[in-house]
């Protein structure tokens, strides 16, 4: 018998109020496909966290090719040989292909035209059609499962591990990727798969072993003796049902709903009518328009067309008048836009119908957990308690909580799209029988999926879509998985005869503006740049034309001067915001710093003393940044409440120090940070130096690209090996040390030590960061962007002065401003929603292209 390749012992794993695995043993052999199969909930995912790194047991070993897993540490585990494909996937959206791929190879450091090329090389064997520029978030969902696939193989592991990896792929990604696991096998790779589809584990695996409520049930050689009612049975403890439930009568004289004309960017002339109590299939490959349809009719997409609802027209695009119409859409991307993950199974329940239970405006809790709990209880959801967070639970009783949302709100059109993806066996059935019966009391449902069989059992009728179209409608005997299936594999074969009716609509030409919208929206940090320069040049000019001072030589190097201190602590407020903190404390470190500056840096102090005096000060700043990011990561504290601490602690010894401004600082310290050559003060070129090389650390190297996949999206960046805690504690750091620096250039504008000389600064670097392009919401902005919105908040201030206005119109402007570059780039998305509010209403206005 061959040595294992990997070797789970013992594995044991509780959460709050689950033994979610009990003393679990599992190993899988070189060139071996080893399944792993159990009901939502039985544990699955959990020991694929664990084997990956990425979850930390309670107790057991992990060997991975014959070395021990010494540390819950997903690099350790891809250094040991082993890459994981997730459930949820484990890339950053915000970024490009290319950079996945980069994040996910851990590669050595490579120009950005040797990173794309060497992504394109990548790519190339898999034939996906996808760029190295693309963005994961424009890829579709079977686009994105088969570059997490990619991105796994790169390392060339010799155990690969896939959880539910056709969760997301049609017919034809299915058996693309089982040609690929039948490859890896040969290689001699050991596969561990994880999926509910057990027709592709009878198919694919060599082995199988059960899961159940947490314990191991044994493993099973695959042969012809062992069945899908054999699994089932051993997943669940005894035989179940298989059967979809019978359909019922439609009145077909009755048509509760239907659209004509129906047209968007994906899709073509959608007409259709579904009867009262009939439950319709959209049937097709993965990306020919059946799901863009489907979301249409939601009000999710924007379209164009008539679709009526028991005779009454309904706006399309609009999700509020569709629910006011009785047509409720559920999502098949369950954790973005059908649950609420901290709320509990009451609230999901619920949230839509709260009024029921209301009273002078009060919810009655008892009359709310009743009816939640009957029908928890109806649909089998198994959860601790109805306040159990839905992040808790496994995807089925995710996917009946939701679709038990959608029986109290009372629609009277389901749209379900994927009713069953990444759902076990038996609470797939639950889910089929809940939908039947839903339609046997009058309920009209259109489904989307892409398994067939899944469209052949559950559906009165099927539409069958292509390139945007439907192209075929089944009915009655027609209505079986060979021919939904043998009805899109046609309209491919015949696919260029029927080129020029079924092509796809004329894509719009975007406006200049749309353009600027999606260049930030792509994450492309010079928009913020362009805005800043533009707005700097335009007050510059305004300011010259009305004061000739303006431009005087000693006017620009009190700009500059000026510009020093604020730039080096809005570099500081960047650094934090990039990993979605935020550091209240950086003011007053500044007037710490100054404070500090007036004993250690003092008057007539020789040079070797006051290199002493600015270490100490530089320590001091590192300190209180070590301080601020062993709180925040190490103690688990919020970053707003650790650095307002901080922000007490240290205004506090200033205060202590300085009570009153005094104690002179050196001069000649003072001169060196004033130094300049010609009228252009030397700091300005030392910090423009400065952003530019963060820049280019921040967007060319291997490091500041972790940093960045670690603000956009620190589970998937964790899930990449990136160490996640230290990328954050090292920004806390670097905060600390940059608002020293920003202190003493501040020292030496004010010339004594004063408690309070930095108070504004804490707000400003918050508000010059984002108009530079910083995002609340971490990844996003540039180190030139913190500077130009330093030098931009410093050029105004200067402006109301030399005008003589009132500085009220400098703090007016500046809070305008920062809300102008919320809106622009900083992840808002209140224009977006404009712009389609716009189309919606005028389409004629799009412009074709050309």
């Amino acid at each position: 018998m061959a040595a294992s390749a990997l070797r789970l012992s013992n594995i044991s794993k509780r959460y709050p109020g689950v033994q979610a695995l009990n003393d679990v043993d599992f190993e899988c052999r070189p060139g071996e496909i080893h399944a792993i199969v159990g009901e939502n909930g039985s544990g699955k995912s959990t020991l694929l966290g664990i084997a990956s790194g990425a979850v930390v047991s309670d107790g057991g070993g992990i060997e991975i090719m014959g070395q021990v897993l010494s540390a819950a540490d997903p690099l350790l585990a891809r250094r040991l040989g082993l890459a994981t494909v997730y459930q949820d996937d484990s890339l950053v959206r915000e970024l490009t292909v290319a950079e996945n791929l980069y994040l996910g190879a851990a590669e050595p450091w490579v120009s950005a035209s040797g990173k794309r090329a060497w992504a394109e090389r990548q790519l190339a064997p898999y034939g996906l059609g996808i760029s190295a520029d693309d963005f994961v978030g424009a890829l579709s969902p079977a686009e994105r499962q088969f570059l997490e696939i990619v991105k796994a193989l790169i390392s060339a592991p010799k155990v690969l591990l896939l959880d539910e990896p056709t969760s997301s792929l049609d017919l034809n990604g299915v058996e693309k990727l089982a040609g690929m696991v039948r490859r890896l096998k040969a290689s001699g790779t050991a596969v561990v798969y994880v999926s509910h589809r057990l027709p592709e584990v009878l198919a694919l695996a060599d082995r199988v072993t059960i899961l159940r409520d947490g314990e191991e049930q044994g493993s099973y050689d695959v042969g012809a003796g062992l069945s899908e009612a054999d699994l089932i049975a051993l997943m669940v403890g005894r035989p179940i049902a298989t059967e979809f439930p019978p359909r019922g009568d439609v009145d077909e004289t009755d048509v509760a709903f239907w659209a004509s004309g129906l047209s968007g960017a994906r899709f073509r002339d959608v007409t259709f009518h579904v009867h009262r109590g009939e439950i319709l299939g959209f049937a097709g490959a993965e990306g020919n328009g059946q799901r863009e349809a489907l979301r249409a009719l939601g009000g999710l997409e924007i379209a164009n067309g008539d679709v009526f609802c028991d005779g009454k027209p309904i706006g399309i695009g609009n999700p509020r008048q569709a629910l006011a119409a009785g047509v409720l859409l559920l999502s098949a991307d369950r954790s973005q836009e059908s649950v609420f993950p901290a709320l509990g199974v009451r609230e999901n329940m619920t949230l839509q119908v709260l009024e029921e239970f209301a009273a002078n405006g009060l919810v009655s809790a008892r009359k709310e957990g009743a009816r939640a709990r009957q029908l928890a209880d109806e649909l089998g959801v198994v959860a601790a308690s109805l306040d159990q967070a839905m992040s808790g639970l496994s995807g089925g009783n995710q996917q009946k909580t939701v679709l038990g949302r959608s029986f109290l709100y009372g629609a009277k059109v389901l749209l379900i799209d994927e009713p069953t993806q990444g759902v076990d066996a038996k609470a797939r059935f639950d889910i089929y029988r809940a939908i039947r019966a839903k339609a046997d009391q009058g309920t009209t449902c259109i489904i989307n999926s892409s398994d067939a069989l899944e469209l052949a059992g559950l559906c009165d009728r099927v539409v069958v879509f292509s390139r945007g179209r439907i192209i075929r409608r089944l009915s009655g005997a027609a209505v079986r998985e060979e021919t939904i299936v043998s009805s899109f594999l046609a309209s491919r074969a015949v696919s260029a005869s029927d080129e020029v009716t079924a092509a796809a609509p004329p894509r719009r030409r975007p406006s200049p503006w749309a353009r600027l919208l999606a260049a930030r929206a792509s994450g492309q940090w010079w928009v913020p740049l362009a805005f800043l320069l533009g707005l700097i040049v335009v007050v510059g000019a305004y300011a010259a034309s009305q004061r000739i001072g303006f431009l005087k030589p000693v006017n620009i190097r009190h700009i500059l001067l000026a510009t020093a201190p604020l730039a080096l602590v809005t570099m500081a407020q960047f650094n934090v915001l990039m990993v979605r903190g935020f550091d209240i404390s950086v003011g007053p470190l500044m007037s710490f710093t100054v404070v500090l500056a007036s004993f250690v840096i003092a008057f007539e102090m020789g040079p070797w003393p006051i290199v002493l005096g600015v270490a100490l000060c530089v320590a001091a700043g590192i300190a209180a940044g070590a301080v601020n990011g062993a709180l925040v990561r190490g103690a688990g504290v919020n970053p707003v409440i650790t650095t307002i601490a901080t922000w007490s602690i240290l205004q506090g010894f200033a205060l202590y120090g300085r009570p009153a401004p005094g104690g002179m600082i050196s001069q000649e310290f003072l001169s060196l940070l004033t130094t300049r050559i010609g009228f252009v003060p030397v700091s300005a070129f030392l910090i423009l130096a400065l952003a530019i090389a963060g820049d280019v650390w921040l967007y060319r190297t291997g490091s500041g690209l972790r940093l960045r996949a670690v603000g956009f999206r620190e589970q998937a960046a964790k899930r990449n090996g990136v160490r996640t805690t230290a990328v954050h504690v090292r920004a806390y750091l670097l905060s600390g040390l940059l608002a020293t620096l920003a202190g003493l250039f501040l020292a030496a504008e004010v010339g004594v030590g004063a408690a309070t000389v930095a108070t504004s600064f804490t707000l400003t670097s918050i508000a010059a960061a984002v108009l530079g392009g910083a995002a609340l919401s971490g990844g996003r902005g540039s180190f030139v962007g913190a500077l130009l919105g330093a030098l931009f908040f410093t050029l105004t201030l200067n402006v109301v002065t030399l005008l003589r206005l009132n500085t009220a119109v400098n703090v007016i402007a500046s809070g305008a401003l920062t809300l102008l570059a919320v809106f622009l780039y900083s992840g808002w998305e209140p224009i977006a929603w404009l712009t389609n509010r716009i189309r919606q209403a005028f389409p004629a206005c799009a412009v074709p292209s050309s």
